[in-house]
């Protein structure tokens, strides 16, 4: 069983959204964090869906085995706030958050526009899937128990960007064409050639 959840005005953060990509040691996957303010709805709405989880699991001892998996940093949802293990500060957008953690090895998440049109191409969905833009996301929560471990997962599956946001973290955006307007020089004109 999974649950699926939906949640709105989330900041996109380390989108691996037009492919895969590696994190650490791990195998490369779609995904992203979202940074969740503390105490917010959308707090609320997670840690409900992974409490459903973990009682349909692991039933009379899913609040012991959540408490384990807490602790032993198995759960997407981290009540930790995100930092750089180089400087020790918090990631842009992670101060005072909490934060969830998406992947999806297998399938890329659906991507849409504030309009609801899909956008599939590698460069648009780069472009506009930024960390700091705002999205409304689709999210599956599913526990795991195997021989590869317990741990209560979140899965991607698809984000309806807004429109808005400010882009944070590395990377520029493509030059646009009026930055070189004063340096452009006239078009001639066809009558010139007639």
């Amino acid at each position: 069983m999974a649950t699926i959840i939906r949640l709105e005005d989330l900041t996109l953060a380390f989108p691996a959204i037009a492919e895969p990509q590696s994190f650490g040691e791990g195998e490369p996957a779609y995904g992203a964090k979202f940074p969740i303010v503390i105490g917010s709805d959308q707090q609320k709405q997670i840690e409900d869906a992974i409490l459903a989880e973990a009682e349909n699991e692991w039933e009379d001892k899913a609040a012991n085995v959540l408490a384990m998996l807490a602790e032993d940093a198995k759960l997407c949802f981290v009540k930790k706030i995100y930092r750089s293990k180089k400087t020790g500060e918090p990631y842009t957008g992670f101060e005072d958050c909490y934060y969830l953690s998406t992947r999806n090895a297998k399938t890329q998440p659906t991507v849409v526009d504030q309009y609801g049109d899909y956008i599939t191409t590698k460069g648009d969905i780069e472009r506009k899937a930024f960390s700091g833009a705002i999205v409304n996301a689709s999210l599956e929560v599913w526990a795991q128990d195997n021989k590869w471990g317990r741990r209560v997962n979140c899965t991607l599956r698809g984000i309806m960007l807004t429109g808005e946001g400010k882009s944070v973290g590395g990377g520029s955006a493509p030059a646009e064409a009026n930055e070189w307007a004063d340096l452009a020089k006239a078009q001639p004109d066809v009558e010139d050639y007639l």
